[in-house]
């Protein structure tokens, strides 16, 4: 993990291209706002007992808190506590969720950021046939509290710049 780099200050992603049939069956690009993070259970080393996922997440100023899929969770070995569960809205429709928290670090320059634990949701089931990756969501309320993000789409770039903590 990166800590108290001055890179972490300032970090400049390129939107991540994702590929798609079209209607004719032919393949083609989509870029979109998603960067390379690593996922743990807690902020200790990775072990069995903390395995780490390491993906793409789609940087969402529309979504309150990051969104993780279920399988993922099981993989992550998250304790999902029927307490903390409950109905969450998103674009296809109101799904079930439990609230819980995971560790998430950026990755920048082929380097770890930690970011510290997170807010998640996760879905009580998966929906048939998801790409797992394509549905990892990094919403406001813990990633946009430390950072301020802009996105460039004519430059198809996300620059995150760190808020110091006498700016807030």
């Amino acid at each position: 993990m990166v800590k108290g780099n001055r890179s972490e200050d300032k970090m400049k992603f390129k939107y991540h291209t994702d590929w798609f049939l079209d209607e004719n069956k032919k393949r083609v690009p989509v870029r979109r706002p998603r960067i390379e993070i690593i996922l743990r259970k807690n902020s200790e080393v990775k072990s069995s007992s903390n395995p780490e996922f390491r993906t793409h997440g789609l940087v969402d100023s529309g979504a309150d808190i990051c969104l993780v899929p279920r399988q993922i969770a099981d993989v992550l070995q998250i304790d999902l506590n029927s307490a903390q569960k409950k109905e969450s809205t998103g674009a296809d429709g109101k799904f079930d969720t439990y609230q819980t928290q995971i560790y998430l670090e950026l990755v920048y320059r082929n380097m770890p950021v930690g970011i510290e634990m997170v807010d998640v949701s996760i879905p009580e089931r998966d929906p048939d046939g998801i790409d797992l990756d394509q549905n990892i969501l990094l919403g406001r309320r813990d990633l946009f509290k430390k950072y301020e993000i802009t996105f460039n789409e004519v430059d198809k770039t996300i620059l995150f710049k760190k808020i110091q903590p006498n700016n807030r």
